[in-house]
């Protein structure tokens, strides 16, 4: 076969597991976040956030075990779920393959064990394409999430 073969031009993209693994989040994530640009988060802060809330998955490589994407889900339990700090390594390859692949868990995970909740993610302009083919939309009936800000 020639190297210049269509499978041979191809880079193979590495391979992820999704986990539910607890053991040393709240470093991994604090660290993923930090190479994500987002500012270093107290350690303290990250445990009480993650014990609160109602699941959370990372993505972790096969080839070494590191934490490459981290999504998780806080609610009532009830009538409502948000989805908060989904990061994935920046320098990871497909990082949209990643994105979706834990916003699919995570979905599918709620509609398991929460049937009743409805999912929500305050979400950036760049998120809104993906959100969409995985079947999030705009409220239907024109609810717009607002934010209490403190200008003080």
């Amino acid at each position: 076969m020639s190297s210049n073969s269509p499978t041979s031009a191809k880079k193979k993209l590495p391979k992820i597991y999704i986990s539910a693994d607890k053991q040393g989040v709240a470093e991994s994530l604090n660290e993923l976040l930090i190479k994500a640009g987002y500012p270093p988060r107290n350690l303290e802060k990250i445990q009480l956030a993650l014990q609160n809330s109602l699941l959370y998955f990372s993505a972790k490589s096969f080839k070494d075990k590191s934490l490459v994407g981290f999504i998780r889900a806080t609610g009532d339990g009830v009538f409502h779920a948000s989805i908060w700090d989904l990061v994935v390594d920046p320098d990871f390859p497909n990082q949209e393959r990643t994105r979706r692949l834990l916003l699919e868990r995570l979905q599918r995970e709620i509609k398991r064990i929460y049937p009743q909740c409805v999912v929500s993610r305050f979400a950036p302009p760049e998120e809104l394409e993906l959100l969409s083919q995985i079947n999030f939309t705009e409220d239907y009936k024109g609810i717009c999430p607002m934010a209490l800000r403190d200008d003080s």
